[in-house]
């Protein structure tokens, strides 16, 4: 790459290659630097985009490489722009792995706000992240379970969006499920929703009872 400029454009192509720009990410610490910093200020989509693309690519296999920049991610949880804050919330959820100096407890609140976000799809993304959470941060699992639990009563979104929601919590709990001590809030939560008004929720729903034999 000869220069800034030749980087940006070749990210920024319909069809770039992301496979080939994550592993020279992972090669090289430079432009790794590059890409982050291309990722949280350029303000062309196809450029910020596509190196959100690169990073989070690069970072689920390497997510230690990576763990330097949790304050530029945190930074983003907050950016006026939705695409923005979704890139956050995988981001920092993913670097949960490598959480060595458990930065993640101070920004529990904030990071979970977002269930509440002004952009339903950004709501979906920070439920749908919570599984890598409950992975990695066992100490938060009642917790975490208990926010999405409620998730519904401090909602201001309409009644049809609060009910899909419940389709990506289900996921979430089927996801975690074997792990749970406390399995019975779970159980209740989702048989409540074999009759949603969502299809999408019941189909979750009816799945859940059937793979766990509720």
């Amino acid at each position: 790459m000869n220069s800034k400029n030749d980087l940006i454009l070749e990210i920024s192509r319909k069809k770039a290659d992301i496979n080939k720009f994550a592993q020279k990410t992972v090669d090289d610490p430079e432009l790794r630097d590059e890409i982050v910093n291309l990722m949280l200020n350029h303000p062309q989509i196809m450029v910020y985009y596509h190196s959100y693309y690169i990073i989070s690519r690069a970072a689920k296999l390497h997510p230690h490489l990576f763990y330097k920049y949790w304050d530029d991610f945190r930074s983003l949880l907050t950016h006026e722009n939705s695409y923005h804050r979704d890139f956050a919330l995988f981001l920092l959820a993913n670097l949960t792995r490598v959480d060595r100096e458990d930065k993640f407890y101070p920004l529990f609140e904030d990071y979970f706000s977002h269930i509440h976000d002004q952009k339903f799809s950004t709501a979906q993304k920070c439920i749908k992240n919570t599984s890598i959470i409950l992975e990695n941060k066992e100490k938060l699992r009642e917790k975490i379970i208990n926010i999405l639990l409620d998730a519904d009563k401090k909602s201001n979104f309409p009644e049809k969006q609060k009910a899909l929601l419940k389709a990506e919590i289900i996921q979430v709990f089927s996801h975690i499920y074997p792990h749970l001590k406390d399995k019975k809030p779970v159980n209740d939560f989702v048989k409540a929703q074999l009759n949603s008004r969502s299809p999408k929720t019941r189909k979750n729903a009816k799945e859940f009872v059937e793979k766990y034999q509720l």
